[in-house]
């Protein structure tokens, strides 16, 4: 069923690619798109099959998205991230999946991970205030999950919860005006005192969760939104050294050792999160040098994708000079790489620091 998705979605690609100097321009994708990827499946393969999802293996799901991305890095990077907030739905509470999916399961959500809210306790519910920046996708949104830290009476922080709420209770404010990504709509938004229920907030998953959920839903939680941020880069990059590919004399040339180092970081990508399902299906918690292997060759990948541009600039011999579609992809690829999903020093000192036997403090990004 997989491959009938990734198979309808190539069957997109070529008008997803003619649109993408005018997304480029206008700064948004056309509702259509949306529509026609909701048609191909791919907003499903992450969904839970109690509300019509496949329940998708995260590798044929990032597959997808990567071929999206070389279409239309916009585009991929959009469909992306609304269709991995699928996935972390589905960990919360089924009454708050039936709210959000009960009525039309092709509704779409939008995330901020980022901490920017406030929640208070009322009751047996709780009230949410707070600005979240970079909200991806908002505008072809329903609802919103934002992150916030809870407050007690006396002011000072409890928890950090997700808190989510429907459109009615959010306003968005257009703010993205990027150099590159420029069609992903990733604009602020400000709830002003929305009342939620307490079903409609999720901290962590407990054991006792972890075994109702099925495997795909019991992935470290931070694993696919990091891999959600770098595929669109290889697809980007497969685009553009796509021109430079009949030109590589030999295995040595450094256009054909680009295509293989993105090669090896698919092929990796593919090995770990089969690793990390192998240890869901077996109700185990990965252990830390899976974790930080996965890690490692997530941001890897990015860095792989940015030296294959700049391989392809070096090797063109100017003929290339001036080609909108390398200007554009250059400029998408480096807002791209600027999300904290991409943070290589960061996650190689904890790799390091881990390979020489020192504690390190718990992986969120």
């Amino acid at each position: 069923m997989t491959q009938n998705v990734r198979g309808a979605v190539r069957q997109a690609l070529p008008a997803i690619a003619a649109a993408a100097a005018d997304v480029d321009r206008t700064g948004a994708v056309d509702p259509s798109v949306i529509t026609d990827l909701h048609d191909a499946g791919f907003f499903a393969m992450l969904r839970p099959k109690a509300f019509g999802g496949m329940e998708a293996d995260p590798a044929e799901y990032l597959a997808a998205t990567r071929d999206l991305s070389a279409a239309c890095t916009s585009t991929g990077w959009l469909a992306g991230w609304l269709g991995v907030n699928t996935w972390h739905l589905s960990l919360f509470d089924e009454r708050a999946q039936r709210d959000v999916w009960g009525q039309d399961p092709r509704t779409l959500l939008c995330e901020s991970y980022a901490p920017t809210g406030r929640l208070e306790r009322v009751g047996d519910e709780f009230r949410l205030s707070g600005r979240w920046s970079r909200c991806t996708g908002i505008q072809h949104a329903s609802w919103l999950m934002a992150a916030a830290v809870l407050v007690g009476e006396d002011g000072a922080a409890q928890d950090f919860l997700v808190a989510l709420v429907p459109r009615a209770d959010f306003v968005v404010e257009t703010s993205w005006n990027s150099v590159g990504l420029r069609g992903i709509g990733a604009h602020d938004v400000v709830v002003s005192g929305a009342v939620v229920p307490r079903y409609r907030t999720f901290g962590w998953v407990s054991g006792e969760q972890l075994s109702r959920l099925a495997p795909l839903y019991r992935l470290p939680q931070p694993t696919m939104y990091t891999h959600t941020g770098t595929v669109p880069l290889l697809g980007a990059a497969e685009n553009i050294l796509a021109a430079l590919q009949p030109r590589a004399a030999s295995s040595v040339d450094p256009v054909a050792m680009a295509c293989s180092d993105l090669a090896l970081s698919v092929a990796q990508i593919e090995r770990n999160l089969g690793d990390l399902l192998d240890s869901a299906r077996a109700d185990l918690a990965p252990d830390s040098d899976l974790v930080l292997r996965s890690r490692r060759d997530q941001v890897l990948a990015t860095e792989r994708a940015v030296a294959a541009i700049r391989t392809f600039i070096a090797h063109s011999d100017g003929r290339e000079a001036g080609n909108p579609l390398v200007e554009r992809v250059w400029r998408d690829v480096q807002t791209a790489r600027t999300h904290v999903a991409s943070n290589v020093q960061q996650v190689l000192a904890l790799v390091g620091r881990h390979s020489f036997g020192m504690e390190i403090d718990e992986i969120l990004w």
